[in-house]
């Protein structure tokens, strides 16, 4: 934990950074504008399933830009989107561990992840959460984070919102960069992208690998005794080192076949092997064992066809896709089968393949129509060992098909108020159907910068395929569902220099899943069973601000979440939801050719549960406020090479995103990049 004077400090760094805005922002009213800051005002975004300008949207959305992605994303797509309003990123232990995201308190279940359109969530993960710790940063263009309920539009798994993640498209004359890097705990990061077009091909593809010798996952850096091999240990962790390695790669390819008619093809592929901790074997030696090991990959492709007809007056998208998430994991002391607890291998993987088609008919002075449909269906198969190096058994398989319908309106009143409702059918087999809906407003005031805003919405979730079919499972579970509202204010002032932003969002959750013992289970659910039971209410407010301080000198940008996130049930706050949350950030560019960037990020109590291996009793927990900064800095030199390097937690600070599972601590990394 940081001490009391580093936090003060922290508190007193972002204090600060608010003032240099709301002081001196004044003073670059006459300067040119910074055309970078600019840009991000200008993005084309996808939040109604169309693209428009950021400015018009009615929705809560942050984007991340290629460039922000790239220098914070080293290790992986997870660091880059951290400090993002009313998101919450948790790892088990740093690079390479599983690493579940949440949007606006709804759990990781809840919150779809999509890559180029796709949805990745994991369809064999007990919630069907994507796993963002798999995932690397390379060719990625930008990634939107769009809060708030979104079933209405994007179906299942949407119901805290989407974060869409978006890759580059290929254009221009060929060009790309190559980047080595180096630096604490053993890491070596490289990565190679490409992109270009000749004719009527474009292209883009990139690769990225990264190993790190990672410390122990479990009890790292944490005071105090911690609970394993089936008692409570004074500690430390013992001084071990658990290897990581990471492989990605990202193409797409583009033809031009006339000026209505684009067919694109895009792959991903990622694979992460790490070493894990089992703080729940009985024999120490086995927490911190060799034989503790995962194995995760994920590999998607899709075709897409894009076609305009009626004079442009119809736009058509046709999208084939199929993905596959596959994890294997070797861990001590565990129930492979039911017959034979011991170390063993389980295999898990979720298997998805569809198609989907969306229209967009322009209706003149009444605005765009979007309306579609889609398949998809969702297969699971889990397999195990008797023993160890038997042969593995299949324990489970299971599948869904999911068929949907949606349509949306869009149009603009009196050239100021910008307005959408739409509506979605969801139809899983052996599943409830439900239907979720969704309005939003957007009042601009172009005179004086304000756009008021304000969405409502409904949210629902299918059941998993473990949910439902597994040992613990219910098929006759019915989807949970959600209505939640926010309404806010975005405002620019200064000629656009500085923007504010502020949102206020509510959202109810019924018909939660939740795992116990339950009068649904069956009779031989010993263990305990899924069942429909949960609600939770969580509300909030979201603040931004971003400045151009001096143009072409300082840029800063601050975010921060007030959270409250309740078990309506039981009245107790839920875990890991902390109430406040916020990021300050300083970028100087004025030296020619540098650009420096720190940040520091804050983080209050946070709420958690610890598991005592002795007596199999969970205990609620907080694990304290911290605040962590990060300092980035990259110099170019002549013929497009360029030198960077980074310093994270430079204060040292000790600190848990879980319990018991401990941040790293000071590190420094540095590298030369090669841009042509």
């Amino acid at each position: 934990m940081v001490t009391l004077s580093k936090r003060r400090a922290a508190l007193l760094a972002g204090g600060s950074l608010l003032f240099i805005v709301s002081t001196l922002a004044a003073r670059a009213q006459q300067a040119p504008l910074d055309s970078q800051f600019v840009a991000l005002g200008d993005i084309d975004v996808t939040a109604t399933r169309t693209e428009q300008p950021l400015a018009l949207s009615a929705s809560a959305i942050s984007v991340i830009p290629a460039a922000e992605v790239e220098r914070r994303g080293a290790t992986g797509l997870a660091d880059a989107l951290r400090g993002t309003p009313g998101l919450d990123i948790y790892s088990s232990g740093g690079v390479g561990t599983v690493t579940p995201v949440y949007l606006r308190g709804a759990t990781a279940g809840q919150t779809l992840v999509m890559l180029d359109g796709v949805r990745i969530n994991d369809p064999s993960g007990t919630d069907g959460f994507a796993d963002l710790g798999m995932l690397n940063a390379a060719n990625v263009e930008r990634v939107e984070v769009l809060r708030g309920p979104q079933s209405a539009l994007y179906g299942s798994d949407a119901m805290g919102g989407v974060i869409n993640i978006i890759t580059k498209q290929g254009d221009g004359a060929p060009h790309g960069s190559a980047s080595v890097e180096g630096g604490s705990y053993g890491t070596v990061h490289s990565r190679v992208q490409e992109s270009g077009s000749v004719g009527d091909w474009s292209w883009s593809f990139a690769v990225d690998a990264l190993h790190a010798d990672a410390p122990p996952r479990y009890g790292y850096r944490v005071k105090g005794p911690l609970s394993y091999g089936y008692g409570v240990v004074a500690g430390p962790a013992p001084d071990v080192s658990e290897p990581t390695n990471k492989l990605g790669g990202s193409a797409q390819l583009r033809y031009r076949v006339n000026d209505d008619l684009v067919i694109t093809g895009g792959f991903n592929g990622h694979d992460t092997g790490a070493r894990f901790d089992n703080p729940g074997a009985f024999a120490p030696g086995d927490v911190y064992g060799g034989f503790n090991r995962l194995l995760s990959t994920l590999v998607q492709g899709y075709l897409r066809i894009d076609d305009d007809a009626f004079d442009k007056n119809l736009h058509s998208r046709l999208t084939v896709f199929g993905n596959n998430t596959h994890r294997d994991v070797w861990e001590t002391e565990v129930f492979c089968t039911i017959a034979y607890p011991g170390d063993c291998k389980i295999g898990y993987e979720g298997g998805r393949y569809g198609a989907e088609y969306q229209g967009d008919v322009k209706l003149g002075a009444y605005g765009l129509l979007t309306f579609g449909g889609k398949t998809e269906t969702e297969t699971l198969r889990t397999t195990a060992q008797d023993q160890p190096g038997a042969a593995d058994q299949v324990t489970l398989s299971a599948r869904q098909t999911t068929n949907s319908l949606f349509a949306q309106h869009q149009f603009t009143v009196l050239d100021r108020l910008d307005i959408s409702f739409g509506g979605r059918m969801d139809a899983t087999g052996g599943v409830k159907i439900f239907n979720t809906w969704r309005t939003t407003a957007a009042y601009r005031l172009e005179e004086t910068g304000t756009k008021l805003r304000g969405t409502v919405g409904t949210g629902a979730k299918a059941p998993s395929l473990y949910q439902r079919f597994s040992l613990y499972g219910d098929p006759d579970l019915r989807p949970e569902d959600s209505i939640g509202y926010d309404f806010g204010v975005d405002q620019k002032l200064f000629d656009d220099r500085l923007t504010l932003s502020a949102t206020y969002f509510n959202s109810d959750y019924n018909n939660l899943i939740n795992y116990g013992y339950a009068a649904t289970c069956a009779a031989s659910q010993i263990y305990g069973c899924y069942y429909n039971v949960g609600r939770s209410r969580i509300q909030g407010l979201e603040l931004s601000a971003e400045a151009v301080v001096f143009p072409e000198e300082l840029r800063a940008r601050l975010s921060y979440t007030n959270m409250d996130a309740r078990n309506l049930a039981t009245g107790d706050v839920i875990a890991r939801r902390p109430h406040n949350k916020g990021s300050a950030a300083l970028i100087y560019t004025g030296v020619p050719r540098l650009e420096l960037e720190g940040r520091v990020t804050v983080v209050g109590a946070n709420p958690d549960t610890n598991f005592n291996n002795a007596t199999y009793v969970t205990t609620p927990v907080v694990l304290p406020a911290y605040a962590r900064i990060d300092v980035y800095a990259n110099y170019k030199l002549d013929h497009g090479l360029s030198v960077f390097g980074r310093i994270e937690n430079l204060t040292d600070a000790r600190y848990q995103e879980i319990a018991n599972y401990g941040g790293l601590g000071r590190s420094v990394y540095g590298g030369v990049k090669l841009d042509w």
